[in-house]
């Protein structure tokens, strides 16, 4: 009986290290299976709109850069044509997707486009920086017949790139209320096209017959979708217009609006003027602060 007990106290020590060692593994066990609960409980749940909106975001864009030019004219990439105008009244004027047709309204050589604008005007470095002014205030102007978007600034300007690519950084910041979301006017695809006169982007006045056809639509971005005036599927058939007749002949197939006049154009939604066709008659504030001058 003494050598059983003496055997019996021999082995407790190490069975106390066995029953421990199995309670932690049971301890491990038993945490794990909460976590793995947990996650489950968390990922069934809804998620709010701005956790969706992140999903839904794409790669981080640093829009912020260094990368400021006020003298920039036209930037080319690998698929699209973007053209800058820069309005005495502050902010930047921008057309995308420009085409032959944007060219040859505007004036501009499709052999050697000008990649900076000339900040001297057509006179030169002898000429007066007023006059100067005067030109690219004539250049904005036709550009906003043709469509173009006022931003407030070249920075806004980036942002709405990276907000509209669904960016982690832009769609962060909206959602933490740290900037504001393209406004109505900045997120509208415009296109116009002008008949008679009109067209050839020369006359002061461009109600001096013919007409123009408008299409306005909604770019659809994180969060923001107007499912019943999206850009049309085909709108990259506009491309192929080889002169502005071409392309109101596009245009009116894809279900344009005429205008007999520029005054009869003035399309309001939720309140608001849709477009910055003729912004330059009543735009002298930004969309979400100050015009910023350069």
């Amino acid at each position: 009986m003494f050598e059983v007990t003496q055997s019996y106290q021999f082995m407790l020590p190490y069975l106390r290290e066995i029953i421990w060692i199995n309670a932690f593994r049971l301890k491990l066990i038993a945490t794990f299976l909460a976590i793995v609960i947990l996650i489950v409980a968390r990922t069934s749940q809804a998620p709010s709109d701005a956790q969706q909106r992140r999903r839904e975001a794409g790669p981080i864009f640093l829009y912020r850069t260094s990368n400021l030019d006020p003298t920039r004219r036209i930037v080319f990439t690998d698929n699209t044509i973007t053209i800058y105008g820069w309005p005495s009244r502050g902010g930047v004027i921008i057309l995308r997707e420009a085409t032959i047709v944007d060219f040859d309204f505007l004036g501009l050589s499709t052999i050697d486009p000008p990649r900076k604008r000339n900040t001297y005007g057509t006179a030169g470095l002898t000429g007066n920086p007023n006059t100067a002014m005067v030109e690219e205030d004539s250049f904005c102007q036709r550009m906003l017949l043709l469509g173009a978007t006022w931003f407030d600034s070249e920075v806004r300007y980036q942002f709405f790139n990276a907000y509209s690519a669904a960016a982690h950084t832009a769609v962060e910041e909206v959602d933490n209320v740290q900037v504001i979301e393209p406004t109505l006017r900045e997120r509208r695809w415009v296109k116009v096209g002008w008949e008679g006169p009109a067209a050839l982007g020369t006359q002061g006045d461009q109600n001096a017959g013919g007409g123009l056809w408008v299409l306005d639509c909604e770019i659809t971005m994180p969060g923001i979708c107007d499912d019943e005036n999206l850009v049309p599927e085909d709108a990259g058939k506009l491309a192929l217009a080889r002169s502005m007749e071409e392309r109101c002949q596009i245009m009116k197939m894809m279900g344009a609006k005429f205008y007999h006049r520029l005054e009869d154009f003035e399309n309001f939604v939720e309140g608001s003027r849709s477009t910055f066709l003729r912004a330059w008659e009543w735009k002298y504030e930004g969309e979400v602060g100050e015009l910023v001058k350069v």
